[in-house]
Parts: C-alpha cells; structure tokens; sequence
C-alpha cells in the first residue's frame, strides 16, 4: 500500500485537489466453484441451472452439498480414527442480494426430493391410517381396563398388560426429508418424529430469525449447535411429552441476504456457541446487469438424471461406517497440518470456523464417495481421489469463508462506502445530488448516505470540493485516480 496523497489539477476550480492517503477496501478472492470436483450427475446439473437461472455455479455448487447431505445423513457416517466420527450433515449458506434468483436455483435443486417424498407420503397413507386406528383402539381398551380393574382386582393384570403395550407401540409418521423454517422447539419434535434426521431448506433465511428471537427465552437453541455434531439431544416440556433423540443429524439448505450474515456476527450467542463457525459459506458473484435475457432451460435430459440419482439415493437401503483409505488418510493428515498453520496466522480471527474445516472436507468426501459408489458405500474405502475433490471443494470454502467472515465483521458505514463505490463505476466525479439520486433505494435520505461518503473520503477513493454558483454552493466528489486502477479498490 502507498501512504501519500495523490494530487491532480481540479477542472472546475483550477486549483490542486488533495486525496487523502489510499487506503484500499480488503482484497478479496473468491475462488469459482470447482463443479468438476463434483459427481458427473450433480456437476452437469449445477452448470445447466446456472446458465438457465443465470446464477452464479458457486450458488448451485454449495447447495448440491446440502443435497447429498439430505440424501445420505440419515443411513452413513464417516470414520476419521477410531476416536472421531463424523456424521455427514452440512449447514450450507448461499449468501446474495435480493433479486439474484436464490428461490429458483433452491427449488429446481430440491424439487425431486419433495416429489419423492410426496411420493412415499400417499404409498404410505392406508399404513399410517391403520396405525393410527390401532393406537386409538389400543388406548379405548386401556381405559376400559382401567375402569375394570377398579372394581375388579381380577382385570388389573389385562389393564398392565395393555398398558406395557402401548407403551411399546410404534407410532408410523408421515415422512418427511425437508422442513422450511421452524422454532426450534418445533423442529426438536419433528427430528424425533423423523429417526433424527431432517434438513431445513428456506430461500429466505428465516431460520436465523427464529433463533435469535426465541434465544434470549431460553428456547432450545442447542438443538442446532447437537444436531450437526450428532450429539444427542433432549428437550423436556411439561405440557408435552420429553423429545429424545440420541443421533440426530440436521442439514441446512439456506439462501441468505448480505444483512442476515451481518446479523450473525453481531449475535453474541451465535458467534460465541459456534454456531457461525458451523456454516459451509458462499458469498456468490453478482450476475445483475450483465444476464442474459433468453439463456437455454435446463436440459431435459439433465433434469431426469438428476431426478433418478436423487430417487435411487432415498431409496437405498445400505447404511454403515465408512472409512478412508490409507493414501487418502495421509492426505488428510497433510490438509490439516496446513489448516492449522492457518488457524495461528490468517485464520487466527475465524479459528471457531476454520476449525471444523478438516472435519467439513471428510464429510464431503464421505458424500461424494456415497454419490460416486454403484455398490454399498459403506463396503468400500474413501479414494485418494475423492479425497483430493473435496480439498479442493474446502479450498473454495476456506476462501468464501474469509469473505463471509469480512461482512460479518465489517461496520454498517463500511458496507455502505462499498456499496457507493460499486455506483460510482468509472466517473470522474459526481456531485452529492447526483450521487444521492442513484443510490435512493439503499439510503432514506442524504444524512444516512453521509457516514458511507465520509468512509470513501477518509479511505481515499473521493475528494470533496465545493463549487460557488452565486446560490447555494455545490458539494463535488472527485474519484482519484489511484483508486480505479487498485487492486481491492471495486469492493
């Protein structure tokens, strides 16, 4: 970074106009989404719905893990040592403004596991019709023994007898795969209806809301913090029965808004319990501005073989541990030596993210190893390859974290001064009225603007001058020059 001012002669005073010291937003890299590194199925579906929805494939990318995370969690988990087991569940947030498509890219994605799940609900209407009946008559003959028993001692035997019965009665539920958003209490009950397993899919981030509106109550907030390590959960209530569920996993399929991320940071109970580190980020590229009008639809024949790679995976029935091969082992060991060098020097501010890292990239090797195996997952070793694929996945994670963790942690008036550098584009200077006028949707009047304009003066990128017209003086923001040639300067 150069430390000196940059001065050029100003055309409408004629005098020489003076920047303060240029000083650069972060840089940012933010690699594209490896989408080779992904299944041949899920890859060609990621790259057509981004070309179709005109989306970014990091958008795609990141939410097909949550899609292998819901069609496996429930039957696998990986074994790193004999000591640590991971289960194969994925928090997954695509962070993007409003109006980048996030609701279509999240629906063609999901949209085979509802059908199937649709599917399975009216196969398995009659037997849950029938379950429930025979509870009911169970309990109607309960409480006839009970009242029985009370006037003869004879009937107490039948009454216990039904009463252990009951008590051993397997209640069949509907079944679900995928929930939108929910309270925390709610989605304790559900994970026990569902053996534990469930994925919470929303395209608007409401879940966050949830969680920290019902948080300072004291709600089951754990259940998000549990579920996503596989430690058990239980949550008793006195008005309804105790829920406990002693493997529950719990994926997140999220499309999130900018603010929401902001948001996260600022909640003590999130950042402090590991909740943030717990999230797999993509903060996507815009496309805005630039889309096409007419781009192709996704491929007919894409659409059917994604759809029978999901049916055939919800369908499946083998379940078990699953391990890496040695060579694949070693390379793990080589991955996390060089994560941990990171955690003491670049990643020393996001240690509680950069620390499950190693443990993300063996579940998604686990998963692409389950999308990628024709026999039983379980009967066979993690290869080196796959577990090179998903080094590479955690490398472009490792990097979006970075970028998530920058807007997290970053100030209102620094969001706002990149904001208004984006606006300003390659004009060489614009007046305060101007300026204001094309950035009316983003700020309510021109004092909320005023924080954002002083950040970009204080940074360097604008100098302010004033023009005399014999009326009110003119405020002008010239953009140094400096400023549009650095690197880090587009924010």
């Amino acid at each position: 970074m150069h430390d000196y001012f940059e001065e050029y002669a100003d055309e409408i005073t004629g005098s020489l106009t003076t920047f303060a010291p240029f000083v650069p937003f972060a840089e940012e890299y933010r690699p594209q989404f490896p989408t080779d590194k992904l299944p041949s199925v899920l890859g060609s579906m990621v790259e057509c719905l981004a070309e179709a929805t005109q989306t970014p494939e990091e958008m795609g990318g990141l939410l097909s893990l949550g899609v292998l995370a819901t069609l496996f969690q429930s039957r696998f988990r990986v074994e790193v040592t004999p000591d640590w087991q991971e289960p194969l569940c994925l928090y997954c947030a695509a962070v993007a403004p409003p109006g980048e498509r996030k609701s279509a890219v999240i629906s063609a994605l999901t949209k085979p596991i509802y059908d199937y799940e649709k599917d399975e609900r009216e196969f398995g209407a009659a037997e849950i019709e029938k379950n429930r009946a025979e509870r009911d008559m169970l309990e109607r003959k309960l409480q006839a023994a009970k009242q029985a028993a009370m006037k003869d001692e004879s009937k107490r035997r039948e009454a216990l007898e039904l009463a252990a019965e009951l008590a051993e009665f397997k209640v069949i539920h509907e079944r679900r795969w995928i929930v939108d958003d929910t309270t925390p209490e709610k989605l304790a009950e559900m994970l026990d209806k569902q053996n534990g397993c469930l994925t919470v899919c929303s395209a608007e981030g409401g879940v966050f809301d949830a969680m920290r509106g019902r948080y300072d109550k004291m709600s089951g907030f754990d259940v998000y913090l549990k579920a996503h390590a596989g430690d058990p959960v239980i949550v008793d209530r006195i008005s309804r029965g105790s829920n406990y569920i002693q493997s529950p996993r719990l994926t997140m399929l999220l499309t999130i808004q900018p603010e929401v991320l902001t948001g996260l940071m600022s909640n003590a109970a999130f950042r402090g319990r590991g909740l943030c580190g717990r999230f797999l980020f993509a903060v996507c590229s815009s496309k805005v501005g630039s889309r096409k009008v007419s781009p192709l639809p996704v491929p007919e024949e894409v659409k059917e073989n994604y759809g029978a790679f999901i049916r055939r995976a919800l369908s499946g029935q083998s379940h078990g541990v699953i391990r890496l091969s040695p060579d694949a082992d070693w390379l793990r060991q080589s991955y996390q030596e060089y994560i941990e060098m990171l955690l003491g020097d670049r990643w020393e501010h996001m240690r509680d993210w950069g620390g499950k890292l190693v443990g993300a990239m063996v579940r998604i090797a686990a998963l692409l190893h389950c999308a990628q195996t024709a026999g039983d997952p379980a009967e066979e070793e993690i290869s080196v390859e796959t577990v090179n694929a998903a080094t590479a996945i955690a490398e472009f994670l490792g990097a979006h974290a970075e970028a998530a963790y920058r807007v997290m942690c970053a100030d209102g008036a620094e969001q706002d001064a990149k904001y208004l550098w984006r606006r300003i584009g390659s004009v060489g200077q614009i007046s305060k009225r101007e300026l204001f006028n094309m950035c009316q949707s983003h700020f309510r009047t021109v004092e909320n603007m005023e924080p954002a304009v002083q950040e970009l003066i204080r940074r360097g990128y604008l100098a302010e001058i004033v023009r005399l017209t014999g009326g009110r003086p003119s405020r002008i923001f010239l953009v140094n020059p400096l400023a549009k040639g650095a690197k880090g300067a587009k924010a």
